[in-house]
């Protein structure tokens, strides 16, 4: 990707990488992902564990050739877009909120008590990348020329 300025090539980083974070975590704690799945009834549960390694598997081929220059950062956006569907429907479903069901040090306990932050933080990495697309593929730039 052929970055305009040292702005946009910090922001493009950041994007990449948050995204490379997000394959890395999804890689190492696919039963987050797969409890999120099942709980939310998104997937049948004899799905959950295919789909919980589908979804970072696209997200990290989709920030690689965002960062090699084949594709866009529209793959990006919408792999951000389908990790933050799936904390929205899990906040929506009030799955965060502490019954006192959830024994600590449990995965459920895990999960779910930092379900709001990651959605907060995931939102505004969206938001991000996708100012970044619309600035990269969307906006009209066109060169004024000098009048004389």
């Amino acid at each position: 990707m052929k970055a305009r300025s040292y702005f946009h090539l910090c922001v493009t980083s950041f994007v990449l990488m948050c995204a490379a974070a997000l394959t890395t975590k999804g890689f190492f704690f696919t039963e987050h992902t797969r409890l999120l799945l099942s709980d939310t009834g998104i997937v049948p549960i004899m799905y959950a564990d295919p789909v919980a390694l589908v979804i970072p598997i696209v997200l990290g081929i989709s920030a690689l050739t965002a960062c090699f220059g084949i594709t866009t950062l529209l793959p990006v956006v919408a792999a951000f877009c389908i990790h933050i569907a799936l904390l929205g429907l899990a906040l929506y479903q009030g799955l965060h909120i502490d019954c006192g069901c959830y024994l600590p040090g449990s995965l459920q306990s895990e999960v779910y008590s930092t379900l709001l932050p990651q959605f907060l933080v995931l939102l505004l990495i969206l938001c991000v990348s996708a100012a970044l697309y619309y600035f990269n593929n969307l906006a009209n730039h066109r060169l004024i020329a000098p009048s004389v």
